[in-house]
């Protein structure tokens, strides 16, 4: 769940000093590297702390790592990550207990990420869907035309009962209204994508289709990937 920039990784390591060695691991939920880059200032501060990960998503992290933070280093300099954390631990599917805390992982494929991790806290009523599901306040990273197969997942969670709670990678905790309205941008999303001969025309229409949502810099972000040549994110 390491999504922080690196910036904000640093600010965490100064004030988690006095709790470094309540620090058990830390659990990826998929490979693109605004939720793994800022794993190298964690780890060297937590070095006894695990990186857990499902298998797909450490390979992708060992096969794109390197990639993906040389062109991070162009683009930020300093003030991106110098060396790929690849997980250290393999979580397997279903149900496991870490620190006495119970999981139910479960893995999904070509949802907003090729790889993406879910876990249900099954005491807690708690679903960590993580970049599966927005906040109907903000705009949802379409780095990959992934609609239909998103879609499918969102219906599988929502399938799953009694988790009142959401936690998102992108903001705060949310509903599970938050499932449908994610559903309804990825559906509006495929049509424009499918009507959209470029980047810019994509970006306008869905600003356009959502213009109460924030973050109107992720679609731009996003069309960089979505109509841009095949790279790593």
């Amino acid at each position: 769940m390491a999504s922080f920039i690196f910036r904000m990784q640093k600010r965490l390591r100064r004030t988690s000093r006095r709790s470094a060695n309540r620090w058990i691991g830390f659990i990826l939920s998929h490979g693109h590297s605004d939720h793994w880059s800022g794993l190298q200032v964690l780890t060297e501060r937590f070095p006894a702390a695990e990186v857990y990960a499902i298998a797909g998503v450490a390979e992708l992290i060992r096969l794109r790592g390197s990639k993906t933070l040389e062109r991070a280093n162009r683009l930020y300099g300093d003030r991106a990550a110098t060396r790929v954390t690849v997980p250290s631990r393999i979580l397997e599917e279903g149900v496991q207990e870490i620190d006495g805390v119970v999981y139910d992982f479960k893995k999904f494929e070509d949802g907003e990420s090729e790889v993406q991790l879910t876990a249900l806290l099954p005491r807690h009523k708690l679903l960590m869907a993580f970049d599966l599901v927005f906040s109907s306040t903000v705009h949802a990273f379409t780095v990959a035309p992934f609609f239909d197969p998103w879609i499918g997942i969102l219906g599988s969670l929502k399938a799953m009962e009694g988790y009142e709670t959401i936690m998102v990678g992108h903001y705060w905790p949310v509903d599970r209204s938050a499932i449908d309205s994610t559903i309804a941008y990825l559906s509006r999303a495929k049509e424009v994508h499918s009507t959209s001969p470029d980047a810019r025309t994509y970006s306008e229409r869905i600003k356009a289709a959502f213009p109460e949502r924030q973050q109107q810099g992720w679609v731009d972000y996003s069309t960089d990937f979505l109509y841009g040549p095949a790279r790593p994110r």
